[in-house]
């Protein structure tokens, strides 16, 4: 799969431009806060349909306007695909794919894939709980739409029990419908930890080689969940799911909150047997971001059997040499895009000077 042809129209600073890319290494430069990483952006959200920088949808156009607008042209096996995606201010989103209109974004998952790796990615260590999840939700939904649609339902039925709990605060307790509560979250909450098992589980294989190649170290990935077993068996997680709800529900009516469940669990990595977030350096937690998103990139390779798209958002200045080698090594065959401050600094196949917004092919 690559990208052969992106149209932007008001998306950020980006004016209305056409590009075309080669199918090898794109490199994009120029100084900082001209455009780069919002190109980059662009091309990423025709993955999940929004920002990767959990931005909304009126900060993504241009300032003064009052809409924007993506259209790509992508081929695969010399099978042609056009994705559209736009935004006009107080109106609903458009998603299209070969002129058809999609409904949701779940929709487009699977469709174009890419995998960023950008300075950011070093929160994915660093910072709590709720940023590993949602990076790990994220791996999951693009190559799994169930997971997806086990994660929704789940948030919706968490919501509802702990809106239910806040209204029984001067009322008599209604167990039985805390009862259908408990049954349906666990249904959910069951397959997700059984599949962010199975993922990190593959994802600590593929991690392991990696950094024992760009540093000769060992990583370990562990899952950190309040429902304590060791199965990923959907229908045993499901039975001690359902126990802890009920064993915890005083404590929940006391608090007006569920406190069992996926939405609490984290995810620890560990640099020879150290603690990644307590123990090891800045240069140790890049090396492990590093790992994550190049691991990532196997993974989706192997589950779609397509190489997708590596966006890579000025992290090459932020790696050693041997890093750099490493990363550019591993490119062979594979559609990627690089920001970089200058052209020099790096070989690519085709070159673009992003200037206030505009793309210029070198």
């Amino acid at each position: 799969m690559y990208l052969k042809e992106l149209y932007v129209d008001n998306f950020r600073n980006l004016i209305k431009q056409k590009i075309e890319f080669s199918e090898g290494i794109n490199i994009l430069y120029g100084l900082n806060a001209q455009g780069k990483s919002n190109l980059l952006e662009s091309i990423r959200i025709l993955t999940i349909g929004k920002s990767f920088r959990n931005s909304k949808n009126n900060e993504l156009i241009n300032f003064g306007k009052d809409y924007f607008y993506i259209k790509a042209l992508l081929e695969h096996e010399q099978e042609e695909k056009k994705i559209e995606i736009g935004y006009k201010k107080n109106e609903n989103k458009i998603l299209k794919v070969n002129g058809n209109k999609l409904k949701t974004y779940t929709e487009l998952l699977g469709i174009v894939l890419t995998v960023i790796f950008s300075p950011e990615d070093l929160k994915i260590v660093k910072e709590g709980p709720m940023v590993r999840r949602r990076y790990i939700d994220s791996c999951i939904s693009i190559i799994r739409k169930s997971y997806l649609y086990n994660l929704i339902q789940y948030n919706k039925i968490l919501n509802n029990r702990n809106k239910f709990l806040k209204d029984m605060k001067n009322s008599s307790v209604d167990y039985e419908m805390i009862d259908v509560f408990d049954e349906q979250l666990s249904d959910y909450g069951s397959k997700i930890i059984s599949m962010r098992k199975k993922y990190l589980k593959n994802l600590e294989t593929y991690a392991k080689k990696i950094i024992s190649d760009i540093s000769k170290e060992d990583i370990k990935i562990e899952y950190i969940t309040n429902i304590n077993n060791k199965t990923d068996v959907v229908e045993e997680i499901k039975l001690i799911f359902l126990d802890l709800l009920k064993k915890d529900r005083e404590l929940d009516l006391k608090y007006l909150t569920t406190k069992t469940g996926p939405h609490r669990d984290d995810i620890k990595f560990y640099i020879n047997g150290k603690d990644s977030r307590m123990y090891c350096s800045q240069g140790q937690q890049r090396t492990i971001a590093l790992c994550l998103k190049l691991s990532e990139f196997e993974i989706i390779k192997k589950e779609t059997d397509i190489k997708p798209m590596l966006l890579l958002d000025d992290v090459m200045s932020e790696l050693d040499i041997n890093r750099q080698t490493y990363i550019l090594k591993r490119l062979n065959g594979v559609q990627t895009f690089i920001t970089h401050i200058n052209k020099q600094d790096l070989k690519g196949d085709k070159y673009f000077k992003i200037e206030n917004g505009v793309v210029i092919s070198d």
